[in-house]
């Protein structure tokens, strides 16, 4: 009687087992939805998606349409036009040029190909890496006029110049000022202006 007792106690702790886990799976199944979407609020980081006819700024502030703003709109151009075109590799082939060709006008599009085209004709060593990262940190708007269609706007950036290895790297600050003009209702770089480094 023994041994048949334990048989239907284990059988009966089994039995017992799977209903908690199919319960377990079942209720997980239920509070966790297969695919939802979710809004999350993060904090403006005042950036801008570039495309070949507008800007779209970051919607991230509740209230307040920064794309409709043009002075704002060329600020923000200016930040991340900069923060790109500035930055370079001696491997990356010039893509911080390229990259932007749609944000130029065509006249500046038409002398950044042949620059391009000019310094890939050239062999150069590319074993052993440089790299210049620059990051904009004053944008600053010197003239502005909506009417006409222009604008200038002077961004400081502060550039790291790394040379072979990260540990031999030179930190400073150099400005970049980028002239715009408006052309079929979408702000183009038409000018770039470098400062020596400070």
């Amino acid at each position: 009687m023994s041994r048949r007792l334990l048989i239907i106690f284990g059988s009966g702790l089994l039995l017992l087992i799977i209903v908690v886990v199919i319960l377990f799976a079942m209720q997980k199944r239920t509070t966790t939805p297969a695919n939802t979407n979710s809004t999350v609020k993060l904090p403006n980081i005042n950036t801008v998606i570039l495309n070949t006819n507008q800007a779209t700024a970051n919607a991230n502030t509740a209230g307040t349409n920064t794309a409709s703003d043009p002075r704002t709109e060329v600020q923000q151009l200016a930040r991340n036009f900069a923060g790109i075109y500035a930055s370079l590799s001696s491997q990356g082939t010039y893509k911080n040029i390229t990259d932007l060709y749609f944000a130029m006008t065509p006249d500046l599009k038409a002398d950044q190909e042949a620059y391009v085209a000019q310094q890939q004709k050239q062999t150069t060593d590319t074993s052993t890496y440089h790299g210049i990262t620059s990051v904009p940190r004053v944008i600053t708007v010197q003239d502005f006029d909506e009417t006409a269609g222009t604008a200038s706007v002077k961004v400081t950036l502060q550039r790291v110049e790394t040379s072979g290895t990260s540990s031999n790297s030179q930190t400073y600050n150099q400005d970049i000022t980028l002239g715009f003009e408006r052309i079929q209702g979408a702000w183009k770089v038409g000018r770039i202006t470098w400062s020596p480094k400070q």
